[in-house]
């Protein structure tokens, strides 16, 4: 039977193992993911549905609790989606907003837009889209210590010959307190969609948001390079990935801790084991091969004798034969005639 010492060490055990496995768990993450892509005026955009459900795969098998909508309709129903995202965002909360569509400046102002409504002048846009300022004034009322924010939103505009007021692609802007903004391209530039089933922009962040040891600052480098090298090659110029930040922590999507690297000892007592294994199969070879020598050998002598004792046969055999033919009478017999 187990000691009350026994016992107190090992629950002593237990409960130093829960402590570490705690520290060593992620913090509560939330996402909200939006695809605009089926306009009912402007046409469809291929690319924002597959974006967003990539996007909202890969989010959860990172442990983000996420919210995922696909073509909201107007700009009560957006606002209701953020409204709704920001409540989850409590203290000690990671978020993540994740936007792909149709997204204008006016004046210097972002808007995202809705998939059903009809802009015909500024005051419409004003009206019946999302500004990007209400988003972030929402996240800054959260008071939660990391978000960020990605708008892959800086696609052709649609309306930018309509409104004198419209510029292109996204303006430069402001992250709240502890936040990420990062756009698909730098601002007043429009985002190349690419020629996959998402946009060059997203499939880069999806390739490396699983990449263990590696904090948001190094992922977004490394999807601003392959955004950058795949639009030279394919369009003749840089789409650049721009980032605001006011961020000062650590945050990494999969973990901050490094892929652990294999153990120099037990990478020479494999490496004694290989090289043991591969003495060994080469004595057993040589063994078979002087097995083989050997029986060859054998099987020389075995010829020799058999050759010899062959030729034995054959000497005894002819003298035989002229043995008998020396004792058998001739049948011939000479006439002599008789003398006078």
């Amino acid at each position: 039977m187990a000691t009350v010492r026994q016992i107190g060490i090992s629950l002593f055990g237990l409960l130093l193992a829960m402590l570490a496995q705690a520290d060593a768990l992620p913090g509560r993450r939330v996402a909200l993911v939006i695809g605009n892509g089926n306009y009912a005026k402007e046409g469809a955009l291929r690319n924002p549905v597959n974006d967003a459900r990539d996007m909202c795969a890969k989010l959860k098998s990172l442990q983000f609790e996420t919210l995922c909508y696909l073509d909201i309709k107007t700009r009560r129903e957006f606002k209701a989606r953020i409204q709704e995202y920001v409540g989850k965002l409590t203290n000690g909360t990671a978020g993540l907003f994740y936007y792909a569509g149709h997204g204008i400046q006016v004046n210097g102002e972002n808007y995202l837009i809705p998939t059903h409504i009809e802009l015909k002048s500024q005051v419409d846009v004003e009206d019946e889209a999302v500004s990007v300022n209400y988003l972030m004034a929402q996240l800054d009322s959260a008071k939660n210590p990391f978000n960020i924010v990605i708008l892959d939103a800086c696609r052709n505009n649609p309306w930018a010959r309509g409104f004198r007021s419209i510029s292109r692609g996204l303006a430069a802007t402001n992250a709240p307190e502890g936040s990420i903004v990062l756009y698909a391209t730098a601002a007043n530039e429009e985002a190349f969609d690419g020629s996959d089933k998402n946009g060059t922009f997203t499939k880069h962040l999806l390739t490396h948001l699983g990449t263990r040891g590696i904090t948001v600052e190094q992922l977004i480098k490394r999807v601003s390079a392959g955004v950058q090298k795949e639009t030279l090659a394919e369009v003749g110029h840089k789409q650049t990935p721009f980032v605001y930040s006011s961020f000062t922590g650590e945050f990494c999507f999969a973990g901050c801790e490094q892929p652990e690297a294999p153990d120099s000892a037990s990478v020479k007592a494999k490496s004694k084991k290989a090289l043991a294994a591969e003495e060994e199969a080469a004595r057993k070879q040589k063994q078979e091969m002087e097995a083989l020598r050997s029986g060859n050998e054998a099987l020389e002598r075995r010829m020799k004798e058999l050759n010899r004792q062959q030729a034995e046969i054959e000497a005894a055999r002819k003298q035989q034969q002229s043995e008998r033919n020396r004792n058998t009478p001739n049948s011939k017999h000479e006439f002599v005639p008789p003398a006078f």
